[in-house]
């Protein structure tokens, strides 16, 4: 079966060095977002860690970054720790949101077409037909192909 999301648990340097600032920028975000007590944060819930979370976060990001300028492997442990957690919630999410668009767009707007009776492919059983063959559209001249606009 075709997987829509693949576990990379043996990344390169260059996947490691883009890793240390996307984990800057992302520990950050989600450090202000704790520090302001937005989103996941609201309500008040950490209570007096809201700091020590906010830096906590924003440390383990700049640390990331640092180490993706001085020694990108080193940064493997934490890539490969987010990319388990984060695995299992995209693998969900690519599922739900791939159903959710089948269900909600593409069954009804099958379901509408066959109760107006459109047939686009052309699929209707007609007893006295010699044949289901249908004619192509006609060629287009090759000099077509270069002059698209």
């Amino acid at each position: 079966m075709a997987r829509m999301i693949d576990l990379q648990l043996d990344p390169d340097e260059k996947t490691l060095r883009h890793f240390g600032f996307i984990a800057l920028v992302g520990l950050g975000v989600i450090a202000a977002l704790a520090w302001f007590e937005r989103l996941v944060f609201a309500g008040g819930w950490l209570g007096d860690a809201r700091e020590t979370v906010a830096f906590a976060l924003l440390g383990v990001g700049a640390l990331a970054a640092l180490l993706s300028l001085i020694h990108p492997k080193a940064n493997k442990g934490l890539f490969i720790a987010l990319s388990v957690v984060a695995y299992p919630i995209g693998f969900v999410l690519s599922y739900v949101i791939m159903g959710t668009l089948f269900f909600a767009v593409i069954t009804p707007t099958g379901l509408v077409m066959r109760a107006l009776g459109k047939d686009p492919l052309e699929k209707r059983f007609t007893a006295d037909a010699p044949t289901y063959w249908s004619q192509c559209r006609s060629k287009r001249p090759s000099a077509s192909y270069f002059q698209q606009f």
